[in-house]
């Protein structure tokens, strides 16, 4: 017993050094460390992404950076712009924004610029028996402008890198197709969807049905006015880039508006006059494509309530079609083109970007990264079937009956207007086709105020470049 007891007594001190020595080499994180991972709350609003996806990618985030807590948030509309500019005024701003692509040059100086690379901390414990925390810092490349060429579609890249800046990434893309009533088409005698604007035109002529006073009381199509069509601004421009990209022509070019150059010389036969004609002439009482007026309710109202045979819209009205017309047998097929040899279509999307008063910056566009990455695209383009942004997937989407019509034309989308105000811009175009509507005075020669009706527009556009 006395032998026991003084090995015991012997060994407790060897043990107790050896404890001492252990806790001396554990010294934990240092304060760099433990600021790295001190809790985070990003705030991110968004407009139409899906709230729930968008949770759920956060939520996996989350799982790789635990100290990093993300902040949903919908925001409507039409209350975006005062929201966004008064919480910037207030200090109290969003981390991350969705933004229309179309805004992008509006807000630019309130959006930070992506860097070559963010530090973030990974965060784990080890030891089996003396548990340690380990913090590691870590730097992540973020996507270069020469892998935003090459992995995204053209548009991507001509709208989110701006003076070899980039300012946020997609998650997905949308471009413009053709909603269309298969009963009603059937019943026009019509067996065949339309593919040229030839075979459209005809379509449009046999399916809209007037009453004994000439009232329509079935639209073939609603195309022609501004103010109740939706879509209107993207017809519109759809028609005006088709028209353009045959002669050669372009929209804007370098930094100069074009779509007016040489109207006086070409008078109608310039490609402008002949979108703009072939818009109107469907709101034109007096033309055989007469489908469509003023005062009609909206587009997407008569389209949903069966009272109209076409309808031009985007892949993200599929559901809000599905959802009013829940007995409507709708199709969808892709635009036509003027000319086919170079086919072209408008970008319609919303990327993700970090706002420049934003304290966790780094962080922020971590989480860009990773929800922009080709796994989280194909997962959110797929569940929410809309055409997606990544050259990658665009075959498969090809053979996707539900995505296949807005697919088609990703890599020939474009979006044309890159200055500061589209608001401003809707509302030219919206002047140009309804006073284009309007029968000319007496005394007034047609060709000389449709030439000026462009030409202020595109006095318009030009002020806001």
């Amino acid at each position: 017993m006395k032998l026991k007891l003084k090995k015991i007594l012997l060994t407790a001190p060897v043990l107790l050094g050896l404890l001492v020595l252990s806790g001396q080499g554990c010294k934990g994180p240092t304060a760099e460390q433990q600021a790295a991972v001190r809790p985070v709350t990003l705030d991110f609003w968004t407009v139409y992404d899906d709230v729930d996806e968008l949770r759920r990618m956060a939520s996996e985030y989350k799982a790789l950076r635990p100290y990093v807590t993300i902040n949903i948030r919908q925001v409507r509309y039409d209350e975006f712009d005062e929201l966004f500019v008064n919480a910037l005024a207030d200090d109290v701003g969003p981390d991350i924004i969705s933004t229309h692509v179309r805004w992008l040059n509006k807000y630019k100086n309130r959006l930070a610029t992506m860097p070559r690379s963010v530090q973030v901390a990974n965060q784990y414990v080890k030891g089996e028996y003396f548990k340690e925390t380990v913090v590691e810092l870590q730097n992540v490349a973020m996507p270069s402008i020469p892998a935003i060429k090459s992995n995204f579609v053209s548009a991507v890249f001509e709208d989110v890198v701006i003076d070899d800046q980039v300012y946020g990434l997609p998650i997905s893309m949308d471009t413009m197709a053709i909603y269309y009533n298969k009963d009603l088409l059937d019943q026009a005698g019509v067996p065949l969807a339309p593919t040229t604007w030839d075979e459209f035109e005809q379509a449009v002529r046999k399916s809209t049905k007037y009453d004994n006073n000439g009232n329509i009381v079935q639209s073939g199509v609603a195309m022609g006015t501004a103010d109740n069509i939706d879509n209107s601004f993207d017809i519109v421009s759809l028609l005006m880039m088709q028209s353009m990209a045959g002669n050669g022509m372009e929209m804007v070019e370098n930094g100069r508006v074009a779509f007016a150059e040489g109207i006086k010389q070409l008078k109608y036969e310039h490609p402008t006059m002949q979108a703009l004609r072939f818009y109107t002439d469907f709101a034109q009482p007096t033309t055989e494509d007469y489908s469509w007026n003023e005062d009609m309710e909206q587009a997407i109202d008569s389209f949903t309530r069966g009272k109209t045979v076409f309808y031009f819209g985007f892949a993200h009205d599929r559901d809000n079609i599905a959802a009013r017309a829940p007995q409507m047998e709708f199709e969808i097929i892709p635009v036509p083109q003027l000319y086919s040899q170079v086919p072209v279509n408008v970008a319609n999307y919303w990327v993700q970007s970090v706002v420049e008063k934003s304290e966790n910056k780094n962080l922020a566009w971590d989480f860009v990264r990773f929800i922009t990455s080709q796994e989280n695209i194909e997962r959110y383009t797929t569940n929410q079937k809309l055409p997606s942004p990544l050259r990658a997937q665009v075959n498969d989407q090809k053979e996707d009956v539900d995505i296949s019509p807005f697919a088609n034309s990703v890599l020939v989308a474009r979006n044309w207007y890159k200055g500061r105000d589209i608001d401003a811009v809707r509302d030219a175009f919206g002047d140009m086709v309804t006073s284009f509507l309007q029968a000319p005075g007496e005394e007034e020669n047609a060709l000389k105020r449709d030439t000026a009706i462009v030409e202020r527009a595109a006095q318009v556009v030009q002020q806001t470049l």
